[in-house]
């Protein structure tokens, strides 16, 4: 357990890094984790992928969408609906996030083979 513990804290140091790195909040990478390229999300669903509620996502959307890298529209069924979606600087945005994301040295240190049997692992549990 010690060991899943430290491989824990290793990988949200390199989260951390990254999310530095890429001037991200935590709450800003995870909905750019979570809205793949391509979605039209509502609010709601975004919230719902993201574990979090509607009202707590609000505000991150309006940061990102500040900065241009997701528009929120309303929906042409009703107003009242926020649909969400990834600009082209989003989706360059998300690449970096998820490309910076992968290459955890902690796992980029496995040979090829031991990575491909921790994901397999991960899979089962995950």
């Amino acid at each position: 357990m010690r060991r899943l513990m430290d491989l824990f804290a290793r990988t949200l140091d390199h989260q951390g890094t990254c999310l530095e790195t890429l001037g991200l909040t935590y709450s800003q990478a995870k909905l750019l984790w979570r809205l793949e390229v391509g979605d039209k999300l509502s609010l709601k669903e975004l919230a719902k992928r993201c574990g979090v509620d509607a009202s707590n996502l609000a505000g991150v959307v309006d940061q990102l969408a500040d900065r241009k890298l997701v528009l929120s529209s309303p929906a042409a069924h009703d107003k009242r609906v926020r649909l969400i979606r990834l600009t082209a600087d989003g989706v360059r945005l998300r690449r970096r996030l998820v490309a910076c994301l992968a290459k955890n040295p902690a796992i980029q240190g496995l040979p090829p083979k031991r990575q491909d049997q921790l994901l397999e692992i991960l899979r089962e549990v995950a």
